[in-house]
């Protein structure tokens, strides 16, 4: 049977929406809450807007260094080049030419403390060049379809010409946690460089239950950054803040606010399981005439907690009859699954092979016509035994 909300479903429905995103009061300009097990965007502001972003530039300087070095044991020496220009208002580990370290260190640095020698390092002993490793960059953010973002330093200083949005960071963080290398990096509160000096993530000392990994970034212009992942009930969620002008840890708690505020108000629902007739259609040659359309587990979506199941629309495209010799797993078609005018999941159908042949019925069938031939066979007799005694 095909479910259909009411006009007073989806108003609350719509209410409750408008409630969940008025009871997150966030002080950033723009944000993006991700949920990385359906691609759903939970909230945003502005998340496609081009702006500043600091050191979360640093996300892209990473993957790309990741993706370029064979042997992450191997060691890098120091250079001149690899420290000039970088000022006393620039995070670093201070790093001395000479000073041999692995590029381990070298990516550990980059994304922990936000280490702009760290990061310096890693471009020119990859490329030889920070214009080439630019290049590197740009050419990933154009492989992903960051149409957004551009980068013209790999550290994320103040430039009008290195920007990107929250929704392509998000995007850009998504991909590169698939990297089991950057994840590990990403998800590591605290590591010791060979120099036996510790390195520790920027907001470990903040909280240690929602933010499972993260980047910050801060610029006078850019504001504070702060890109983050979390598991909560059951779903990954990714955030991703930009511009936050507060000059305190505003930008940090408002993220574990809302980790927390998901973490207790939403959890995954089952929205269809094995049990629920999506609808029927008619069954050639079975026992049963008709064929009830199911899928053939159990599917989950996060939702709120007072999420009501049946008000769900169930609107399945496919075959309209089904016969008991097609063989199992035959596409039928599929199921589209609406929270009001949000689509859920899509998923395909296929027959389960549960309908029984009706052997009476076909033999009969087959009896019937085969008394119908004879009848005509009959006819056509007669007719032409009574043209020819005409003739004689």
């Amino acid at each position: 049977m095909l479910k259909k909300l009411s006009s007073i479903t989806i108003f609350f429905f719509l209410f409750a929406l408008c409630v969940n995103a008025s009871d997150l009061k966030l002080t950033s300009e723009k944000y993006i809450l991700y949920n990385l097990d359906n691609n759903n965007i939970l909230e945003e502001q502005d998340s496609n807007d081009k702006t500043q972003i600091a050191s979360l530039t640093k996300i892209m300087t990473t993957i790309v260094a990741i993706e370029n070095i064979e042997d992450f044991d191997e060691k890098v020496t120091i250079k001149k080049e690899m420290l000039d220009g970088l000022t006393w208002d620039i995070a670093k580990i201070g790093f001395k030419v000479g000073e041999v370290y692995t590029y381990n260190d070298l990516l550990y640095a980059a994304i922990l403390p936000s280490a702009a020698d760290a990061v310096n390092a890693l471009a020119i002993s990859i490329s030889g060049s920070y214009d080439k490793y630019l290049k590197l960059m740009n050419d990933k953010a154009n492989e992903l379809g960051l149409v957004n973002t551009h980068y013209s330093n790999v550290i994320g200083l103040t430039d009008e010409n290195n920007y990107s949005s929250a929704y392509d960071i998000s995007k850009l963080l998504e991909y590169s946690l698939n990297n089991k290398k950057f994840r590990e990096i990403f998800t590591t509160k605290s590591y010791t460089l060979t120099s036996g000096k510790t390195v520790k993530a920027t907001v470990s000392k903040y909280d240690d239950k929602y933010i499972i990994g993260s980047k910050t970034g801060y610029t006078s212009k850019a504001g504070r950054c702060l890109a983050s992942i979390s598991d909560v009930n059951g779903a990954h969620l990714l955030m991703v803040t930009l511009n936050n002008y507060n000059k305190d840890a505003t930008y940090i708690n408002e993220t574990i606010e809302t980790y927390k505020y998901y973490d207790e108000n939403y959890s995954l629902k089952d929205i269809i399981n094995k049990e629920d007739i999506i609808t029927t259609i008619n069954a050639k040659y079975s026992r049963n005439k008709t064929y009830n359309i199911k899928v053939d587990k159990k599917y989950y979506y996060y939702l709120e907690n007072n999420f009501d199941k049946d008000g769900l629309i169930y609107d399945y495209s496919g075959l309209d009859e089904i016969s008991a010799f097609d063989k199992k797993d035959k596409y039928l078609g599929t199921v589209k699954i609406y929270k009001g005018e949000q689509l859920l999941n899509e998923i395909d159908i296929k027959y389960d092979g549960s309908l029984k042949v009706n052997v009476f019925g076909i033999v009969f069938r087959i009896f019937y016509i085969l008394l119908i031939v004879v009848f005509i066979v009959f006819l056509v007799l007669l007719k032409f035994k009574k043209i020819k005694i005409k003739r004689v």
